[in-house]
């Protein structure tokens, strides 16, 4: 009878044993990211962060790259409004085909050849897009500027000579997507980077700025009591400089010596580990307003005058910068007061006004040395207008007259 008892208590321990573990094990997810098992993938991050997550779906960062689509592309394909012409004879089309949606040219009415939108850059200010050829991706001629709301000439392509064939490597997804690999392939015409097409990662996701969330994710499943966050680095733990990095991985131009891949920068790692100023770098006006605002930043006199500005002082990073000059005007208000005799000197001739646009004056828009544009049929190169990060005084003259963000 003992044997029986004895027999039955260690069944039912592990039984018990079994349930307990296969409790624990329910609580835990695998996944199933490209960039490996550390990596939970941004939707993971929604049953926790609902609020923030469903903001960050639709910024520009995490739209800074997506599968093309009529959903993502914003010019127009219909007849008569999907056209860019180069000359008599020569003509690009933007057609929707059964197969997809082309880039298609035209030569004396005949077609010679067609590139599909394959992937989506940009989502606010401008569109360009690029196409799959085996192995490679090539940014298409024409590209969609919302200043104009028109089709025009990609960045440095010309308005008389279409051109497929400007091939984009690894270097421009690391600013506009998650995750992309490249091999280095040799052969009789050299060396030249191919891309590994599976293993992209659409747009800047929440963990290219959070890190590997894999075990975060998976202890918080487990113990959802408890409220700090583990294995996972918080924003509010960074350093001034720690998180000012974390934004000029990308925002710091990409005219330096690149030392590391930017994917595989984590939070709190150190910048000039993965990019280094060149020694004949230019000074405050070679920095271009298209994707230096840190640098820009870095020498304006509020920056310097600071020890906590950094880009989320004035910026939420889970959404884009769409509120408004006023909104951007209280900002500067939270540190520029008369009471600390350091407000605007022309407060008293501007009035109650200046509470409501401080940045046109300070921060106008600039042209783009780095991005211009030309329309079909119109000689004159478009400049391309971003707000500059140098906050300072400038001359009438240096401002640009525009409305909104």
């Amino acid at each position: 009878m003992k044997k029986h008892r004895k027999s039955f208590c260690i069944i039912s321990a592990l039984c018990l044993s079994i349930v307990f573990l296969s409790q624990c094990i329910s609580k835990t997810r695998s996944f199933n990211d490209l960039r490996g098992k550390a990596f939970a993938g941004a939707a993971s991050c929604r049953q926790c962060h609902q609020a923030i997550y469903d903001s960050t779906v639709l910024s520009a960062h995490f739209n800074a790259t997506a599968p093309a689509s009529k959903e993502t592309i914003h010019g127009n394909f219909n007849a008569g409004q999907n056209t860019f012409v180069y000359n008599d004879s020569t003509k690009l089309v933007m057609e929707d085909r059964d197969s997809g949606l082309f880039q298609v040219l035209y030569v004396n009415g005949r077609e010679k050849e067609a590139h599909r939108f394959d992937i989506t850059f940009g989502l606010r200010n401008a569109q360009t897009w690029l196409y799959w050829q085996d192995d490679k991706t090539y940014e298409l001629p024409v590209s969609y500027y919302t200043s104009v709301h028109d089709w025009a000439t990609s960045p440095g392509f010309s308005a008389t000579d279409p051109n497929f064939k400007r091939f984009i490597g690894k270097d421009c997804f690391e600013c506009h997507s998650s995750n992309m690999t490249s091999e280095l392939n040799a052969s009789t015409a050299g060396i030249t980077e191919v891309l590994v097409k599976s293993s992209l990662v659409y747009g800047i996701d929440c963990e290219r700025c959070h890190g590997p969330a894999a075990s975060h994710v998976n202890y918080h499943l487990a113990n959802p009591k408890v409220k700090t966050a583990k294995y996972i680095v918080p924003g509010s733990s960074l350093s001034q400089q720690q998180k000012l990095d974390m934004c000029a991985v990308c925002h710091s131009g990409n005219d330096k010596v690149k030392l590391e891949s930017r994917f595989r920068f984590r939070p709190g790692d150190t910048l000039t580990n993965f990019l280094m100023d060149r020694q004949d770098q230019a000074g405050t006006n070679g920095f271009d307003v298209h994707g230096n605002q840190y640098k820009l930043m870095s020498e304006s006199k509020c920056f310097l005058a600071s020890k906590k500005m950094t880009c989320s002082t004035c910026h939420d990073p889970h959404k884009d910068a769409t509120d408004g000059v006023a909104f951007y005007s209280q900002k500067c208000m939270a540190c520029h007061s008369a009471a600390g005799h350091n407000f605007c000197p022309m407060a008293a001739s501007l009035g109650p006004a200046i509470k409501n646009n401080c940045i046109d004056c300070h921060m106008p828009r600039k042209s783009s040395e780095a991005i211009s544009f030309k329309l079909a049929g119109n000689p004159q190169t478009s400049s391309y207008l971003l707000r500059t990060h140098r906050i300072a005084i400038y001359l009438a003259g240096e401002r640009k007259k525009s409305k909104g963000q």
